[in-house]
């Protein structure tokens, strides 16, 4: 039971991270969905007040492969596929992506921290969708680690 649990754990992420990664290369070639020009898609998904459009696609790209990236290390940490290289990269991988995704996940509720000078709608959605559901990733990648320490 708990590896068939594991393995739907990692499965979820690498699917919500690869819809994650598709979107924001779809944003580096022009999509403006789910604003309607720049400065309301740059509000919606990024949140800073001093952003007025979505970066380069250079750097969307560059974000996009490392969140696929981030997916398939939840599939190569709960064993699910295999890469040519050391276990103590997967088990590493695995604890970095624990604590990136717990920390940007917490940041959104520190008063005064980080993402409180946030405009709207990011910042509600933030807190409402986006914050709970990096959580929720960083809880599965931690849930990962603990199934598979001893493998």
């Amino acid at each position: 039971m708990e590896k068939s649990l594991v393995n739907f754990v990692a499965i979820a992420i690498f699917i919500i991270l690869s819809a994650t990664a598709l979107l924001h290369a779809a944003w580096g070639f022009g999509l403006l969905w789910p604003g309607y020009d720049q400065q309301s898609l740059v509000n919606t998904v990024i949140g800073d007040p001093n952003i007025s459009q979505i970066p380069s696609l250079p750097i969307t790209l560059a974000v996009a492969f490392a969140i696929l990236a981030a997916g398939v290390c939840a599939l190569w940490g709960a064993a699910l596929i295999k890469m040519p290289l050391p276990n103590w990269m997967q088990k590493t991988g695995v604890i970095v992506l624990t604590f990136i995704f717990l920390i940007r996940g917490l940041a959104t509720y520190i008063p005064n921290g980080p993402l409180a000078a946030s405009v709207e709608p990011f910042q509600t959605l933030n807190f409402i969708y986006f914050s709970p559901l990096i959580l929720a990733i960083g809880a599965g990648y931690a849930y990962i680690w603990y199934s598979t320490k001893g493998t």
